[in-house]
């Protein structure tokens, strides 16, 4: 049977985004004790984020691209709105406690300069090209942003132009992707093919595109009434086999973002045991607190070396795996609490300051 399918969620894809916020969790937590292929794995792990921008093309598309309607600018506002009251509020606590953090803890904070933390406070880290995110994975975030302010823009490129122009687009965003790749292996002594950059002369050239590209494949699969052939077990199973190939290899991420492009159609459809599988609970969990866990994480990384360094002294063996573990464990839980006690008050809270009431009409009073 079918996923059913919302504006406001799309198991399956919740779910994939859930098991993407876990291997970045594994980049970021990978240590010496991590060995072989497992460590080529994790260290790979920033490939999720080529995976949520293609996803928040295509999720986006969905859920608002309709508001675009005859006029490209309709709906802008309310779109804004929307995405302010997603990214911001837990974007500013965990900057805020990654800020406590770094006076706390680390010895040389000095880089956090004012105009630094100004623009990490406006989401606009990445919009300079010496500024780094105080919270580290919080980057990604303030390229959403970014990009969702230009959101008409690509509803013009995605939706407005032909079948063959699509293509055209598409084909671009590709080729804009492997320059992103080649500048980042001449400026930054990058592996050729690989898209884990963190330069921020490079950070849109390689978003915007992927940004663009699920964009694009929702548009294609609105266009096609919603089923496709993408949605079938054997496409899927092709698309994942792909994707689970290039987990090692990251010279291979151009593969793997095409992938991740042809995967979503048949996630969004759900007919697939497939994408079934993709909307286990514990997936749909998982993809529920995916921001809170994404955010959040880094945080947490001085508590796992605490936790190694105390196991390791008390002749634990294994103590960076047991370190790892518990503060998976830990971090999870925090997770799920700051998605229930803030995120989700927080954005309730904040549409609600800009929407009016409707006034509630008088009751009707009985004549005699």
């Amino acid at each position: 049977m079918a996923t059913k399918i919302t504006h406001s969620e799309i198991k399956p894809i919740t779910g994939i985004r859930g098991i993407a916020a876990l291997w970045v969790v594994a980049c970021h937590w990978a240590g010496p004790e991590w060995t072989g292929i497992g460590r080529d794995i994790a260290l790979h792990g920033y490939a999720a984020v080529d995976l949520f921008m293609v996803m928040s093309g295509f999720v986006l598309g969905l859920a608002h691209a309709s508001h675009v309607g005859a006029s490209v600018w309709h709906g802008y506002w309310r779109f804004l709105l929307s995405r302010l009251a997603r990214l911001y509020p837990l974007y500013l606590l965990t900057t805020l406690a990654s800020l406590v953090l770094w006076f706390t803890l680390e010895p040389d904070a000095g880089w956090i300069t004012p105009g630094v933390l100004a623009s990490n406070l406006l989401m606009a880290d990445t919009t300079f090209w010496d500024v780094n995110a105080i919270d580290g994975p919080s980057w990604a975030v303030s390229v959403e942003w970014t990009l969702n302010l230009f959101f008409p823009i690509f509803c013009l490129v995605g939706l407005r132009l032909s079948q063959r122009w699509t293509v055209v687009v598409a084909v671009l965003c590709a080729g804009l992707l492997v320059l992103t790749s080649v500048l980042d292996a001449q400026w930054n002594n990058g592996i050729p093919g690989a898209l884990g950059v963190l330069d921020n002369r490079l950070l849109y050239l390689r978003c915007a595109p992927e940004f663009t590209l699920g964009l694009l494949i929702w548009h294609w699969w609105e266009a096609a009434g919603r089923r496709t052939r993408f949605g079938g077990s054997g496409w899927m199973l092709a698309c994942v086999a792909v994707m689970v190939a290039t987990l090692p290899f990251k010279s291979m991420d151009l593969p793997f973002v095409l992938a991740c492009c042809l995967l979503l159609p048949g996630l969004a459809e759900g007919r697939s045991p497939v994408a079934q599988w993709f909307a286990a609970g514990w997936m749909c969990w998982l993809g529920t607190v995916s921001f809170s866990l994404y955010l959040w994480h880094a945080a947490f990384i001085p508590l796992r070396d605490g936790i190694a360094t105390l196991s390791a002294g008390l002749g634990v063996m294994g103590a960076g795996v047991l370190a790892n573990g518990v503060t998976l464990a830990l971090v999870l839980v925090f997770s799920g609490l700051s998605y229930a006690w803030f995120e989700m008050p927080a954005r309730r809270w904040v549409r609600g300051l800009f929407t009016q009431p409707r006034p509630v009409s008088p009751p009707h009073l009985a004549t005699h």
